[in-house]
């Protein structure tokens, strides 16, 4: 198809370069592809990673063969491009966890895992999950290079502590696309918010299940529900009277779409005054 290239201009610390864009004509499932090339493009994210991060982040997953659903089912393009690009062109070098290869086999695992190896080269990209046979499958595809791989059950907090030990944690980013368990999601998040640095973002996919996950699992009950504790969390932020566990507290912000949110940490905060922990 007729190609119609877009230059973006790339200012890094004493070079400049072209990322060469192609917009191709739509193919036939009527979606707009696009691609990089390879000869022209530097490894310094551009500068529209900062106001134009949705637009990026689904055009680079559309343009793939092997399209995530977090932009076709989903469209986890407004979280990742308001939060998740700019975070990488300001620390390209980040550390980032994600729950979740897209197993079994027959799902062609690792989709997500190659968009981020596109969109994010020079960061450090971790994936867990608890489907041995089908790691093992992903681990021998060439795909799979530049991707370090945990096996293991999220909800387990034993595995999560390997997981740590084997990572060495200080992660800038964690997500969570694994399993839709209330229980592993929140056994997740308390044993990993910890391990998330200052500053860093946990993204919390898939939640539109949690209503219908409520049956006992593990050490939790049937009760929780994990938006019902992010709200928790969102009452401290928003209400003053709650103000002395908003000190106490190392979020600084949540920010929620349709199936999804993404919970900011504070700068500077202190691992140890996690008040919601054992709650």
């Amino acid at each position: 198809p007729t190609m119609r290239p877009l230059l973006l201009p790339i200012a890094a610390a004493g070079a400049v370069g072209m990322l060469v864009v192609f917009f191709s004509k739509n193919d036939s499932e009527g979606r707009r592809r696009l691609s990089f090339d390879p000869k022209t493009t530097v490894l310094k994210p551009p500068m529209e990673y900062l106001w134009n991060g949705e637009n990026i982040y689904y055009q680079t997953a559309m343009a793939s063969d092997r399209t995530t659903d977090k932009v076709t089912r989903y469209s986890y393009q407004t979280m990742y491009g308001r939060f998740l690009l700019p975070y990488y062109y300001k620390y390209p070098s980040m550390k980032m966890l994600e729950i979740g290869l897209g197993c079994p086999v027959s799902l062609d695992p690792g989709r997500s895992a190659s968009l981020h190896k596109t969109l994010f080269p020079q960061a450090e990209l971790w994936v867990a999950d608890n489907v041995k046979r089908c790691m093992n499958k992903y681990r021998i595809n060439e795909i799979s290079k530049g991707v370090n791989l945990l096996l293991g059950d999220q909800g387990d907090y034993a595995t999560i502590d390997r997981w740590l030990i084997t990572s060495g944690g200080n992660f800038d980013v964690v997500i969570d696309d694994g399993g839709r368990q209330n229980c592993q999601s929140w056994n997740s998040f308390q044993k990993l918010w910890p391990a998330v640095k200052p500053g860093g973002l946990y993204f919390i996919e898939d939640m539109e299940a949690a209503n219908k996950q409520r049956q006992p699992q593990g050490p939790c009950g049937s009760d929780l529900v994990v938006p019902e504790k992010l709200k928790e969390i969102f009452n401290v932020l928003i209400y003053e009277e709650l103000g002395q566990l908003r000190r106490e507290s190392d979020i600084k912000f949540i920010f929620c779409q349709a199936d999804a949110c993404v919970l900011g940490k504070k700068s500077g905060a202190d691992p140890a005054s996690v008040w919601w922990k054992n709650e």
